[in-house]
């Protein structure tokens, strides 16, 4: 471990230190103010020139770090690789020497002074939710990849003022400080780069709630219905507040991208959405909207306050590990849907029938646990491959199917009387009053609490372990039957299955991912094959292989020849049936008082 490194460690452990025990011995941080001035001269090269003002006590030696990701996203994606330029100098001009102590970190040696002058220039073409990116009608500013901060001090406040070209306006989480419209001041380096501005030409709307301003932003070109968005999101930040009883910020800013399609990410005190490509005056694009935004609102409590305890504060130079995005995103997924429903933005919940058969059909659920899955995003989740769905599972789905179980099981338990609400005002009341930190074991804490019993069995079969669920006793807790439907079943699976998916490949179908054990997997299929005939018939379209599949059988055989590493060979494809049946949910006959409590908690009404 270099020392650049080491001092940051010993500087982290020093805070998580002074978090459990106040009286604690901690490595005094440096005592600096930090002003950036960030220049846009020739936008349509994509640079950013900053210019980091530090005023200090004097040391003899600084350094400073960009980060190597973005909060809310778990990837490590090394922003410093796009710093192009780098030059330090002291108040009065002189050059100071530096080198660079590792990856993301420069070393300055100042010689004592009192204010270094670090300029550098940042490459930022690639429109993005996640990072800060320019072109020559205005850009998006998050600071991750804009912004380098001093090691050690990130609580420092910090502020900065932005040279655009003329006519361009900044506008954002952070509302102008002054009298200066393109100046902002943050109380630390944290909330500096979670705060979400766009610079350039967009379109803008304001509202408030509680007296809160509340600001949408977008950016590039759109069709979008302001003043529609502008109500349907009032309804849905007032649902919000009325389940926590009261907004967590003093401002919010909604910024939309349409260069890009990337959903959304969150922060604090905003959200940026990449909507790219969206008719959103129709039904659909409406709908897409509300869903994203819903999401995102949901987590200025979920993940940006109410945290896992590696997130207490972040660590920008490395992953930050956590046990529970089943829960900070499956969750927060979970109520999405239902934020929209009690805001009357949504008729009715999806049927609960489509995540039973997507858990079923998918292997990997079965394979690693919601609580390895949230452990390894940073690893799994951003870089799937061919074969992601057949060994992992995805912590947002799964982490929203362990939301629906619960929320039966404790309104079950509670005979109608509680539920997740409940767990969510209970979680968020000990984050705003204790300043608590939840990983698993501490969100199963309070749900017992919630529910005056055990839930061990239950996290470790279904949020540690890869037990099978059984949907059908959850869902008759709300007096409903999971059954096969026999003849809907027999229907469809009088069709041959392949149990692949398809794409292109130099003017031939190709196979583009393999059902773990399905009937293409148990043939000898692989990824990449591309298909060049079956039963020497030619396929030169996904039309003559459905043509082909439309009237086989389920124990069909076939020769198929594909090409494989550059050479043809054959392989016998014996046709199956999907593993999965066709089910219907229905009602009980005489529900009890009990189930019907349960089913009005769970579906909402619907």
């Amino acid at each position: 471990m270099n020392s650049a490194k080491l001092a940051r460690t010993l500087l982290a452990l020093s805070a998580s230190a002074l978090i459990a025990a106040p009286t604690a011995l901690a490595v005094e941080p440096p005592k600096v103010a930090v002003d950036y001035t960030v220049t846009v001269t020739q936008p349509h090269t994509h640079v950013f020139h900053v210019r980091m003002a530090i005023s200090g006590d004097g040391s003899s030696v600084v350094d400073v770090s960009m980060p190597v990701w973005t909060p809310g996203s778990y990837l490590v994606r090394e922003y410093e690789r796009h710093v192009i330029s780098f030059a330090p100098q002291d108040g009065t001009g002189r050059p100071l020497a530096w080198h660079k102590a590792d990856k993301n970190t420069w070393r300055i040696e100042t010689g004592g002074a009192e204010q270094v002058l670090l300029d550098y220039e940042v490459y930022a073409r690639e429109p993005g939710i996640r990072w800060s990116f320019v072109y020559d009608s205005g850009g998006h500013i998050i600071g991750p990849n804009l912004f380098m901060h001093v090691v050690g001090a990130a609580d420092a406040p910090a502020s900065a003022t932005f040279q655009l070209p003329d006519g361009w306006r900044l506008n954002g989480a952070l509302a102008p400080s002054g009298d200066n419209p393109y100046r902002v001041s943050a109380r630390s380096y944290h909330e500096l780069i979670d705060a979400p501005m766009l610079i350039g030409h967009f379109d803008e709307i304001e509202f408030e709630v509680g007296g809160i301003p509340h600001v949408i932003l977008i950016l590039g070109p759109h069709n979008a219905d302001l003043e529609r968005w502008r109500d349907d999101f009032t309804q849905i930040v007032e649902t919000c507040s009325q389940l926590y009883g009261g907004l967590p910020y003093e401002r919010y800013a909604f910024v939309f991208l349409t260069l890009t399609r990337d959903g959304g990410i969150e922060h604090a005190n905003g959200t940026t959405i990449g909507l790219g490509g969206l008719d959103f005056r129709s039904v659909p694009g409406h709908q897409d909207v509300l869903g994203v935004v819903s999401h995102e609102v949901f987590h200025a409590w979920v993940v940006k306050r109410i945290q896992p305890p590696a997130f207490r504060p972040y660590n920008y130079e490395e992953e930050n590990y956590t046990d529970a995005l089943w829960f900070y995103e499956g969750f927060t997924s979970y109520y999405g849907d239902r934020i929209l429903r009690r805001a009357r933005l949504l008729e009715s919940l999806d049927d609960p029938i489509g995540f039973v058969t997507e858990y079923r059909s998918i292997p990997g659920h079965t394979l690693q646990s919601a609580a390895d899955a949230s452990f390894n995003a940073w690893i799994h989740f951003y870089r799937e491959d061919e074969s992601s769905d057949n060994y992992r599972t995805d912590y947002y789905f799964k982490g929203r199917v362990i939301a629906n179980l619960l929320e039966l099981e404790i309104a079950n338990r509670t005979h109608g009387a509680g539920g997740l609400d409940d767990v969510m005002r209970l979680i968020w009341e000990r984050t705003r009053d204790d300043a608590a930190a939840f990983d698993a074991q501490g969100i199963r804490a309070v749900i017992e609490e919630v529910a005056g019993g055990s839930f061990r069995e239950f996290f470790d079969r279904y949020v540690f372990g890869t037990d099978d669920i059984p949907f059908e006793d959850f869902f008759r807790l709300a007096g409903y039957e999971l059954t096969v439907d026999e003849d809907a079943t027999r229907r469809r699976d009088s069709i041959g299955f392949m149990g692949v998916e398809l794409g292109e490949s130099n003017g031939r179908l190709a196979l583009s991912g393999i059902v773990r054990d399905g009937p293409a997997w148990r043939s000898g299929l692989s990824y990449g094959d591309l298909i060049v005939a079956i039963d020497g018939v030619e396929v030169t379209s996904l039309a003559s292989l459905q043509a082909f599949l439309w009237r086989s059988n389920p124990g069909q055989s076939a020769e198929f020849t594909v090409s494989r590493y550059g050479e043809n060979q054959t392989v016998r494809v014996t046709l199956g049936e999907r593993s999965v049946p066709v089910y219907r949910l229905t009602e009980v006959d005489e529900p009890t008082e009990v189930q019907l409590a349960v089913r009005r908690i769970w579906r909402q009404g619907s």
